[in-house]
């Protein structure tokens, strides 16, 4: 029996309308799917393929795909915990798959990365799903919908004496849009902490593309300064009522008294104000002892909240042999 179901590519404006009718009470897009996330990694060059999927007249999915490059010439596309569906069945990732075989085609592209699909499809393993632009396999979340003082107390007794003893500093906050946030200072605070923790930064132009490409309705960059000198900095935003916590970065000088802490605290009640509903921390570890992220994933904790898992993605395969290539060079790098 032929396929009912249809599925089209779109302009940004077409998709940023139609993403929104998939949200609901329960679920909320995520950012990685959100308009203004295809939108800065367009200004950062990468290509971004919006499509909607209809069955006869009704919606049942939207998404956004970039175009990423793996070694050895191989390139292809990514679409971070998505595509967003009203509901997941084989007939719509069928329709998906013969959606983007012309468009593979015609970018170059060996296969196509979805990371949500119907239940019963086996997943890449991990040495597969491996690359530099896959999404945590884990994310930390905080309701941030209860009263402030239910919220305060839920929080690891760390985490308050933290938020307190930057209020006794004399801590200052301030929250810029973020396309009129300072650049050097939000830089220079990553940078210092990049050097600290051993991580590498992203190009200058990209962090420019990501505040230019965020509405001042859809986030903002709190600033933390101690002694009129730059403490901390964070940049958070929004999509469908989720806060996330995108990029950070704290001096050298402030460190006993801990400004992250101070600006998440104040970060919460600012989303409240903004009728935001939760705050999504980002990527944590499996497995906290003795990794890199040990020390990240405990500071995210000790505000309370939850964690979410999200499974290895499927690859969609256009070109055999490069995919074949690409497996190998995992196994091998593993």
């Amino acid at each position: 029996m032929k396929n009912s179901l249809s599925v089209a590519e779109c302009s940004a404006e077409e998709y940023a309308a139609t993403l929104a009718k998939l949200a609901t009470k329960d679920t909320s897009p995520p950012l990685l799917q959100a308009p203004f996330y295809g939108a800065w990694q367009q200004r950062d060059g990468k290509r971004v393929v919006y499509f909607i999927a209809h069955d006869g007249t009704t919606l049942v999915a939207a998404g956004l795909a970039v175009k990423y490059d793996a070694p050895g010439g191989i390139s292809f596309f990514y679409c971070p915990y998505g595509p967003v569906a009203a509901k997941w069945t084989p007939e719509l990732l069928g329709a998906l798959r013969e959606f983007f075989a012309p468009v593979a085609k015609r970018a170059g592209a060996s296969f196509v990365r979805l990371d949500n699909y119907p239940d019963g499809v086996r997943p890449v393993a991990n040495h597969v799903a491996v690359t530099a632009s896959l999404q945590p396999r884990a994310e930390w979340l905080l309701d941030i919908a209860p009263e402030q003082n239910d919220i305060w107390m839920s929080m690891h007794k760390h985490a308050r004496y933290n938020v307190r003893l930057a209020e006794r500093a004399s801590a200052k906050l301030e929250f810029f849009a973020p396309a009129k946030a300072p650049l050097d200072t939000f830089l220079a605070l990553m940078q210092t902490t990049a050097g600290r923790d051993s991580f590498s930064l992203q190009q200058r132009k990209y962090y420019e593309a990501v505040l230019q490409s965020i509405p001042a309705d859809s986030g903002f960059v709190a600033l933390c300064t101690i002694d009129n000198k730059p403490a901390a900095v964070a940049l958070f935003a929004a999509y469908d009522g989720v806060m996330y916590y995108i990029f950070a970065g704290s001096s050298n000088d402030f460190r006993k008294i801990a400004p992250p802490y101070f600006i998440i605290w104040n970060a919460v009640l600012e989303a409240k104000k903004r009728d935001w509903h939760s705050l999504n921390f980002g990527g944590i570890s499996d497995n906290v002892k003795g990794t890199h992220l040990s020390g990240v994933t405990s500071f995210k904790k000790r505000f309370g909240g939850y964690e979410v898992a999200h499974p290895n993605p499927i690859d969609l395969v256009y070109n055999r042999p490069k995919y074949t290539a690409f497996r190998l060079y995992k196994r091998i790098k593993r």
